[in-house]
């Protein structure tokens, strides 16, 4: 009978650990009040963000965008990964008054065989070193339970030598509740880098400035975006 309850307490471990595996983020419920914390008195498109450098190699992302966006649109657009290099690059290394930025997105190239798996080629233009970072990065759209809501997953595919080991986060996206012309979108990345020498030549502050700028200049590339494909 102690034998019994012993292994029903280990299946009953071992799957709640499968299930906690299984589900990277948090519930959209929880993301959402985060996202009404953030946005709620903006009107227009915002955002807010955070880089922070973890230890260990390890880069977090938390983002909070308030975006002006048809809600049909995006969800198109969003799922569409092989248009992300038409729409994504233009002006992606320009900062403003004709700088550069010290991140250089060098291509994106989308795999023919699976559409959902895009190939990004980065170079860190820093003084008196260049490194240059490629990985291919697969995406997901999970069924999303909640209305008016979607959720991105992001992660790295297996088998690259690359100088970032690993990555994996999400994107939520949901309706606005309030003002139908916009659309809420959290986001939650973390990256693992392989090289020291990478890490340390990232400090938080510029990761945050090259950020910031990369955020605003993604937001103007998408709306122009989805304006050519209105009827």
């Amino acid at each position: 009978m102690v034998h019994q309850k012993a292994l029903k307490i280990f299946f009953l471990i071992f799957f709640l650990n499968l299930s906690a595996k299984g589900d990277e983020f948090p519930s959209q419920t929880e993301v959402f009040r985060k996202l009404e914390t953030v946005l709620k008195n903006q009107t227009s498109d915002h955002f807010e963000k955070q880089v922070k450098r973890m230890g260990n190699k390890k880069i977090s992302l938390e983002s909070f965008v308030s975006i002006e966006a048809d809600w049909n649109l995006l969800q198109k657009i969003a799922k569409k990964i092989s248009n992300y290099p038409i729409w994504a690059l233009p002006n992606i290394n320009e900062k403003g008054g004709g700088e550069k930025f010290y991140i250089q997105i060098a291509g994106m190239t989308v795999d023919p065989k699976n559409p959902n798996n895009l190939e990004l080629k980065v170079v860190l233009a820093l003084p008196a070193l260049k490194i240059p970072i490629q990985r291919v990065f697969h995406f997901e759209f999970p069924t999303s339970p909640v209305k008016n809501s979607m959720i991105m997953k992001i992660s790295t595919v297996d088998g690259e030598d690359s100088a970032v080991q690993d990555m994996s986060g999400f994107i939520m996206f949901f309706k606005s509740p309030k003002n139908p012309n916009l659309v809420w979108a959290y986001t939650n990345v973390s990256v693992v880098l392989t090289h020291w020498l990478v890490y340390e030549s990232l400090p938080e502050r510029l990761l945050n400035s090259e950020l910031g700028e990369r955020i605003r200049i993604s937001m103007e590339n998408y709306q122009r975006f989805e304006n050519t494909q209105r009827d």
